[in-house]
């Protein structure tokens, strides 16, 4: 069941808008690494290489629903907190409930309360889930404290974050529109795009995050 009085304000809009116009915006873009990863199992999650796919983040699919019990089948060694994230920086009643994965001691993935309810009942699917540290994997290879260099995207296909995102730039690529990319940018000011010399540089691979395939926008 949804927790009573839980906010719903925020839910997984995050970068929902984002994700539509990001995947349009393809020209002139730099060709991508190949995809090396294949979709990732969807039996519990032990140990190794966690891999993010069109499908699924691990074992985690649109389907799972967003209870702890639930998470915990699908990740038995793991330790697991439930928390409760600002969507809005400036707005501390703008929050949405959320559960962190560890992997050892480090925090792996955060999986948010979705906007979705399994057929028939009031009980929450998961959102979106961001991988944001330890042995994650995305589609063409691409792991957390990656360069932007190494991570081969273009600024056409990226926007200013917004919300939970403000201070980063969000990117995607054509066609991947359930794994959007999450950059920081040490010394930049987001007001506007930050010049390819600094995204070389400073830039790095903060996030990766995962969207079911009914709460995205187009891909």
């Amino acid at each position: 069941m949804r927790p009573a009085g839980s906010s719903n304000s925020g839910r997984m809009i995050r970068p929902t808008s984002i994700i539509a116009a990001l995947t349009i915006l393809v020209a002139c873009a730099p060709m991508p690494p190949p995809r090396t990863m294949p979709e990732p199992p969807a039996q519990p999650y032990v140990d190794g290489p966690l891999i993010i796919g069109m499908k699924g983040i691990g074992p985690i699919r649109s389907s799972v629903y967003f209870e702890a019990a639930r998470i915990r089948d699908l990740f038995p060694q793991a330790r697991l907190q439930e928390s409760v994230v600002q969507i809005d920086p400036l707005d501390p009643k703008d929050t949405l409930d959320d559960i962190i994965v560890y992997h050892g001691g480090t925090p792996m993935l955060e999986i948010d309360d979705g906007t979705r309810s399994a057929p028939g009942t009031d009980d929450p699917l998961v959102g979106q889930v961001r991988a944001v540290g330890g042995p994650v994997v995305g589609p063409r290879g691409e792991r957390i404290g990656m360069r932007w260099r190494d991570a081969r995207f273009d600024l056409t296909q990226c926007e200013i974050g917004e919300l939970h995102q403000r201070g980063r730039i969000v990117c995607a690529r054509p066609h991947e529109g359930s794994v959007t990319y999450i950059f920081a940018v040490p010394g930049w000011n987001p007001v506007d795009l930050p010049s390819p010399l600094l995204l070389n540089q400073r830039a790095y691979l903060m996030e990766m995050v995962w969207t079911p395939s009914t709460t995205r926008g187009p891909s």
